[in-house]
């Protein structure tokens, strides 16, 4: 069957798609939550699509699809075959290889490629947290800071230096840890004194640091939140009053099954337990867990912990 052959008969349904050049090989996995609707779209006259779609579409040869139940299914196999076969136009879930971990070590937070008894992660945001703990450092004056922004520091938070070592490395694992710390508060004190110095650029970059922080900080609560939950239910729609029931436990898929609407919903009876995060399984918890957030409806099981 040639590609218009194939364009032809797509069908209107969740699914992926693999673009594939003239040699067999991958260019791209992409999902759909209707195929025949998206797949189409590369090859219709649009100026919209960039340059970068727009070469990959001239080297497309040949197209294959696999159809599934919903669009949640759809998202998550696109992860798993992006993270296995690497295609050149994929830029999303495409390095996890490079997800990072952080260490503690007696100088503070270091990072590191692979996981140690005392790490925490992995973190996808793995260009950002340079800079994170670079700025943990400093603020906490820790022995690695050089002797120019150890003065600095001392002039914006001179309480800073009586805590004791202990105390400044605990704030910094609270904080990849997702649990209490004073290091928001120091980061505003430190604004709060280059404003008072008139020193309004720095002022400006500590706060745009802040705000880089706590969206990291946000989402390291709110995975934690979701892998701590022992059973939760997600149930998406499919045709003629039928739905598809994922059963969720510690922030992975356990079960699904498809049932009728009207059918009573039992949580399987086996124990699970929580397994450390690999750094291939952050991206599906994050897509599961974002699309539970969105998509699911509160039911008693939600509730255990």
């Amino acid at each position: 069957m040639t590609l218009q052959d194939k364009l032809q008969h797509l069908p209107e349904t969740p699914g992926i798609y693999l673009m594939k050049d003239i040699h067999g090989d991958i260019l791209y996995v992409g999902k759909a939550k209707n195929l025949k609707r998206r797949v189409r779209s590369y090859f219709q006259k649009n100026q919209q699509h960039s340059k970068k779609v727009q070469r990959m579409v001239f080297n497309i040869a040949d197209l294959e699809i696999q159809p599934v139940d919903t669009e949640l299914d759809a998202l998550l196999l696109e992860c798993r075959l992006i993270q296995k076969i690497h295609p050149h136009y994929n830029r999303v879930m495409n390095y996890y290889q490079n997800y990072c971990y952080v260490d503690f070590t007696e100088s503070g937070p270091v990072l590191t490629k692979s996981p140690t008894t005392t790490s925490v992660g992995p973190f996808r945001q793995y260009k950002q947290l340079p800079e994170i703990v670079a700025l943990l450092s400093e603020t906490y004056l820790l022995p690695k800071v050089n002797n120019v922004t150890k003065k600095m520091i001392q002039q914006q938070l001179p309480a800073v230096e009586h805590y004791s070592l202990t105390e400044r490395l605990a704030n910094c694992h609270a904080f990849f840890a997702g649990k209490k710390t004073t290091f928001f508060n120091l980061l505003k004190e430190r604004i709060a004194y280059s404003a008072k110095q008139q020193n309004f650029e720095h002022a400006q970059l500590i706060k745009e640091q802040l705000e880089l922080c706590q969206r990291l900080y946000h989402y390291i609560q709110q995975r934690n939140k979701f892998c701590q939950k022992k059973q939760l239910t997600l149930k998406l729609p499919l045709s003629e009053n039928y739905q598809k029931i994922y059963f969720i436990a510690y922030g992975s898929i356990v079960k699904t099954i498809i049932q009728k609407d009207d059918t009573a919903v039992i949580f399987p009876t086996e124990k699970f337990s929580l397994s450390p995060l690999q750094k291939e399984d952050v991206d599906p918890l994050d897509i599961l867990r974002s699309y539970y957030t969105r998509y699911h409806k509160v039911t008693p099981s939600d509730e255990a912990i």
